[in-house]
C-alpha cells in the first residue's frame, strides 16, 4: 500500500522570485503554512494571503485547518500581503508560539510518526520471515518423511521380489510383481521380470 510523503512540499511565488516551502504532510496547518511563507518573505505571518490554482482563488482556511485537499505536493501557491490583517492581528491579545517553534513540533511529530511506521513496518517484515521460514522447515520435514517412506517401501518391495525370484515359483512372482513393483528399486525390478520371463518360457 502506497504511503503519504512525509513532507509536503509547496512553491511559492512572491516578489522576489519563487522558493520552495517544507511542511510535515501529516501536520501541515494552515497557520504552519503561513509562518513558512513568513519565513521565506519576512513580514508577519498574521498578515499574509495566498492564492492558488487558476483562475487564483485566495485559500480562505483556518488557522489549525489542514491544507490537505486544498494544496497538494508541488502545488504553487501566489503571496499576498494584507497590511490591514496584519495590524488587525497585532492589537489581537492572543500570540502564537513562536514559528521556529512551532515548525520544529510539527516537523518532530512527523518524523516520530515516521519512526513508528517504519518500526511497525519492520515488525511485519520479521513477523513474515519467521513466518516463511516456519513453513519451509516443515515443508522440508514432509519431504524428509516423505523420502523415508519412499525408501523404507522400496525395501520392503527389494525384499519381497528377491525372495520372490530366490523361490522360483512363478505364481508367486507374479504377484510379488504387481503388488509391488511400483515400489521395487530398477535393478530388482528388471531381475524379477527376467525371472517371470524365463519361468513361464520354461513352464511351457
Amino acid at each position: 500500500r502506497r504511503q503519504m510523503a512525509q513532507f509536503l512540499t509547496v512553491r511559492l511565488r512572491h516578489p522576489r522570485g519563487t522558493s520552495t516551502i517544507q511542511l510535515p504532510s501529516s501536520h501541515a496547518t494552515f497557520d504552519l503554512l503561513l509562518e513558512a511563507v513568513a519565513e521565506q518573505v519576512g513580514g508577519c505571518a498574521a498578515g499574509i494571503r495566498l492564492s492558488t490554482g487558476y483562475p487564483p482563488k485566495v485559500l480562505r482556511l483556518g488557522p489549525s485547518d489542514l491544507i490537505a485537499g486544498h494544496i497538494n505536493d508541488m502545488d504553487t501557491v501566489t503571496y499576498l500581503y494584507d497590511a490591514g490583517m496584519a495590524q488587525a492581528a497585532s492589537q489581537a491579545p492572543f500570540q502564537p508560539a513562536p514559528k521556529q517553534k512551532r515548525l520544529a513540533e510539527a516537523r518532530a511529530r512527523a518524523q516520530a510518526e515516521a519512526a513508528a511506521t517504519a518500526e511497525a513496518n519492520a515488525k511485519a517484515a520479521a513477523a513474515n520471515a519467521r513466518r516463511e521460514e516456519e513453513q519451509r522447515r516443515a515443508q522440508a520435514q514432509e519431504r524428509q518423511k516423505a523420502a523415508a517412506a519412499a525408501t523404507a517401501a522400496r525395501e520392503v518391495a527389494d525384499a519381497v521380489l528377491r525372495s520372490a525370484v530366490e523361490g522360483g515359483a512363478l505364481e508367486e512372482l507374479r504377484a510379488a510383481l504387481e503388488t509391488h513393483q511400483e515400489a521395487a528399486s530398477a535393478d530388482v525390478l528388471r531381475l524379477a521380470r527376467d525371472t517371470r520371463e524365463r519361468l513361464r518360457r520354461a513352464a511351457k
